[in-house]
């Protein structure tokens, strides 16, 4: 069998899609406890701790707020160490509030119930590893208000 260089090329391209597609995962990210159902809540996805420090999220969601328990889902995650994080933005200016003293007034929490010590929670206490098809990270009760 012959195989001409436009073949060949198609081949190769079909074999690294399929490959990135079955090592694709779902991350859910469970937020609970979740003051109220106004505004918006805004769930960032950092691969590595670099990207984390340098604010560039490998992707972002604005979920409707709902008084309680929401799921943010990642779809398309390859593999690597991640990090999330979130605020509730109950007035709706794409920002979080915070107080004179710059500490936050509207709710926002981390990966892995990570609790924050003046300032954001620490890398190491947010990190998880996206390995397989799929990842659930939860968020207990670390909504700040």
């Amino acid at each position: 069998m012959k195989l001409n260089v436009l073949s060949l090329s198609a081949l190769i391209t079909s074999l690294l899609m399929s490959y990135a597609h079955v090592h694709a995962a779902t991350v859910l990210f469970e937020i609970e406890g979740i003051k109220s159902d106004s505004g918006k809540l805004y769930v960032s996805l950092f691969k590595g701790q670099e990207n984390y420090k340098a604010k560039k999220p490998e992707k972002s969601l604005a979920i409707d707020a709902l008084a309680g328990n929401k799921e943010a889902i990642f779809e398309n995650i390859t593999t690597g160490e991640y990090v999330i994080q979130y605020f509730h933005d109950e007035n709706n200016n794409k920002k979080l509030e915070t107080n004179l003293f710059g500490m936050p007034t509207e709710g926002f929490g981390f990966s892995n119930d990570a609790k924050p010590n003046y300032g954001p929670a620490k890398y190491e206490d947010m990190k998880f590893v996206v390995s397989g098809e799929s990842e659930t990270v939860t968020n207990n009760s670390t909504v700040i208000y």
